[in-house]
């Protein structure tokens, strides 16, 4: 049994696991929300005298929330874009924009789902008059987006927080020069090296390259293309052109039914090696 705290051990899972953790969360809120606002919708109705089948709320904040879900990830893609390249007051109008689109996207989803949804238990949905009815949906959506942009901006600050970010050890270092035997790590307030010969594969995120090794991942603001200059090419070969792996790290090598192959690493870890890069890596494995 590992003899790390349980603290350390979550964040490690945390951080590691970071397709499950967010879905997770957002499927455990979706599905709570969805059922509050429901009975709550039901309730209102009866506290009213007026009679309401539950399957009509459920239906309405069901539909909503799905439109909800299915904008949450190209809402981080986003946030993230914008961060990376534009200034504040360019990122307040992209989102303006992006507000409208978002509002038209959960309505007519919404509205959609819900008469599809009525025509399956055999009765009609009225969305009513649509200029008043978007003007009103509109006003609920500007607070939803908001709260999003806010909450999706703030778990991506903190993963950054706890992964930490790597950066040159001299400020005076800049792309144009081979990489230092080590890199500057920033987490939660302090300061480590670690060692760029340990890197077992970097992997291209917006602005960013997130190095692997041992496990953890740190971003570093910088490109694949520059990365793959600096970097010693008879020890990192580029393999995708969203990945660069350390060929000392390779386990094996496996093709696919396409014609690309699936490198497979000592720590487990699977990159696709794509048949641009196929005969530059296997000549640095001299297995041409």
């Amino acid at each position: 049994m590992s003899r790390q705290p349980l603290a350390s051990r979550l964040q490690a899972h945390f951080l590691s696991h970071q397709t499950f953790w967010p879905a997770a969360m957002l499927l455990v809120w979706a599905g709570l929300n969805t059922l509050l606002l429901a009975t709550t919708e039901l309730m209102e109705y009866r506290r009213s005298g007026s009679d309401l089948p539950f399957w009509e709320p459920l239906s309405w904040e069901t539909t909503s929330m799905v439109m909800i879900l299915l904008c949450v990830w190209p809402l981080a893609w986003l946030i993230r874009f914008l961060a990376s390249r534009f200034s504040l007051a360019t990122q307040l109008l992209c989102h303006l924009a992006a507000l409208v689109a978002f509002s038209v996207v959960h309505v007519t989803g919404m509205v959609a789902l819900r008469k599809l949804w009525y025509a399956l238990m055999g009765s009609h949905y009225h969305f009513g008059n649509l200029a008043y009815e978007f003007v009103y949906e509109f006003r609920k959506d500007a607070m939803t987006y908001l709260t999003m942009v806010v909450v999706i901006a703030g778990y991506q600050f903190i993963v950054r927080r706890l992964r930490g970010e790597a950066s040159y050890v001299n400020e005076s270092d800049d792309s144009s020069r081979p990489l230092p035997d080590r890199l500057l790590v920033k987490k939660l307030g302090k300061e480590f090296l670690i060692a760029v010969a340990d890197i077992e594969w970097i992997e291209a995120s917006g602005n960013y390259a997130n190095l692997h090794l041992n496990g953890k991942v740190y971003p570093m603001r910088t490109t694949m293309a520059a990365l793959e200059k600096q970097l010693p090419g008879s020890v990192f070969q580029r393999v995708h052109r969203s990945a660069i792996v350390n060929l000392h790290e390779v386990d094996h090598l496996e093709p696919t039914e396409f014609g690309d192959y699936t490198i497979t690493l000592k720590s487990g870890d699977t990159v696709a090696l794509s048949r641009r890069y196929r005969d530059d890596v296997k000549a640095a494995m001299s297995l041409a």
